[in-house]
């Protein structure tokens, strides 16, 4: 595939920041509890972490080769 072509279609899923709790249908407010006793969405929030958690340690494994390659 060439350098410069775009894939369309490409969800890369949601991001921490779109799992927070005030965007949640069952959300009443900051002063009541939730709804829910389980979160309905626990599955997308642990998917999101996990992304971003590898992201940033792929991103320090970088950093930790391309320094000691130096």
């Amino acid at each position: 595939m060439p350098k410069n072509t775009h894939v369309f279609n490409h969800w890369p899923g949601y991001s921490t920041a779109d799992c927070q709790c005030c965007y949640c249908l069952y959300f009443p407010g900051k002063k009541k509890p939730c709804l829910l006793e389980i979160c309905c969405c626990i599955e997308e929030r642990e998917e999101a972490l996990r992304r971003e958690q590898g992201a940033t340690n792929d991103l320090a494994q970088r950093k930790y080769t391309s320094a000691a390659a130096a």
